[in-house]
């Protein structure tokens, strides 16, 4: 029989209060699920700078593979700073890490590659080679040498007047404000400086078989010329000059091509024999520079 007219009041405002709960419930779970998400958010952050490490090496990872999955795929699609880069890595990782990026064939095409593309890095010697990957790795934070064996290898490629160990451009200090460039050895000026002594040899000994000997002088220049070319160093290095050296290098504060001289002339002046300073004739900078190290530098910068 149909409830009465109070009865389904009643059981309609039990329902009505059940769904404000109910409403009022979801209400409460839907607040503390929003609550909650910060909490979880804060336990992202804190956990971030602890993966930082393992995140840069898995990515220097990924990109290593995917540079020797572009070139094995790819090959001379590549620029070529990407492969001597490549080149360089896969050096690096397989005398250092002890392990191979590229296999025997894809090496060789890689090598071949850079050589019709005239890269320098394929003409390098071991050393130089080594002294590269030591500079990349050192700038990467992860040394594979000390500063004392990294100072001896620079010093001896530098003797050599190695490409490896020349810079581009100067390099400037931000706190001292000192600018340094890279000095080679000026073959064409240091044999210009031989030509007095040569002359001098060869028109001696010439004469002197010519007048003793009767020989003719040509044949006396060519018989002859281990002993003129003793007399020339003779005559260069301990009569004109002592110990001379012409040196380019750019200016570090203007990069402008300058020369710089060590040794004295006629004995007049020792004083840079080893060190010597100048005035660069463009922009009129104090210069210093050192024979041993072949570096020239700049004063530094007074507050």
């Amino acid at each position: 029989s149909p409830l009465p007219q109070h009865a389904r009041a009643a059981a309609m405002r039990i329902s009505i209060s059940a769904l404000i709960v109910l409403a009022s419930g979801a209400v409460d779970v839907h607040s503390f699920g929003v609550a909650l998400r910060p909490a979880v958010a804060a336990r992202g952050r804190l956990a971030t700078p602890a993966r930082a490490a393992r995140v840069h090496s898995i990515r220097a990872s990924e990109s290593a593979s995917s540079s020797v999955a572009e070139y094995t795929n790819a090959g001379r699609e590549l620029p070529l700073a990407a492969k001597e880069k490549l080149f360089l890595d896969s050096i690096a990782a397989f005398y250092n890490d002890e392990k191979s990026l590229l296999d025997n064939d894809d090496y060789e095409r890689l090598k071949m590659d850079l050589e019709f593309e005239a890269s320098k890095y394929v003409t390098m010697s071991r050393d130089e080679l080594k002294f590269v990957i030591a500079s990349s790795r050192y700038r990467e934070g992860k040394p594979i040498m000390n500063d004392a064996e990294y100072d001896a290898l620079r010093k001896e490629l530098k003797s050599k007047n190695s490409p490896a160990v020349i810079h581009d451009a100067p390099t400037c200090k931000v706190d001292s404000g000192i600018c340094k460039s890279d000095a080679s050895p000026d073959q064409g000026k240091n044999l210009v400086l031989y030509l007095p002594g040569t002359v001098a040899s060869a028109v001696l000994w010439t004469e002197l078989l010519y007048w003793t000997k009767g020989w003719d002088p040509l044949l006396a220049a060519i018989f002859g010329s281990p002993l003129i070319y003793l007399g020339a160093r003779l005559i260069t290095e301990k009569i004109l000059f002592q110990n001379p050296l012409v040196v380019s290098t750019t200016c570090p504060s203007c990069s402008s091509v300058i020369n710089l001289y060590f040794g004295d002339v006629l004995g007049v002046n020792n004083e840079n024999m080893m060190a010597t300073e100048h005035e660069c004739p463009v922009c009129k900078a104090k210069l210093t520079g050192n024979r041993e190290t072949m570096i020239v530098e700049t004063p530094a910068k007074t507050v």
